[in-house]
């Protein structure tokens, strides 16, 4: 019974942890690693203010971060990687530009 009652709290605390690492993302074919990603979003979610009277919802951006990524195919120019995130860090959407054209992150 004890068994029963540890793995059941852990499934639940598992349940509400966000995910730690970040998923990988192929933009315009350049691969931007999740380690990449999760530093650029703790940067500047520890730069933004909480507002605490406001109710955060899980699924609500809380901000954004612009970054380069200077791996450009051969004859391209660097990408430009935008991230919205929600208050806990959580990566809600992601976008990318080359030469103001935006390319499909996957």
């Amino acid at each position: 019974m004890k068994n029963l009652s540890f793995v059941s709290l852990a499934l639940f605390l598992s349940h509400l942890m966000p995910v730690l690492a970040a998923k990988y993302y192929t933009c315009g074919g350049v691969l931007i690693p999740g380690s990449r990603i999760e530093v650029e979003v703790e940067t500047k979610k520890n730069s933004l203010q909480v507002v605490y009277y406001k109710h955060y919802l899980r699924d609500e951006e809380y901000g954004r971060v612009n970054f380069n990524v200077d791996q450009p195919p051969e004859g391209s120019s660097p990408l430009i990687v935008e991230v919205a995130f929600n208050l806990m860090g959580v990566v809600l959407g992601i976008t990318a530009t080359r030469d103001n054209v935006s390319v499909d992150c996957k």
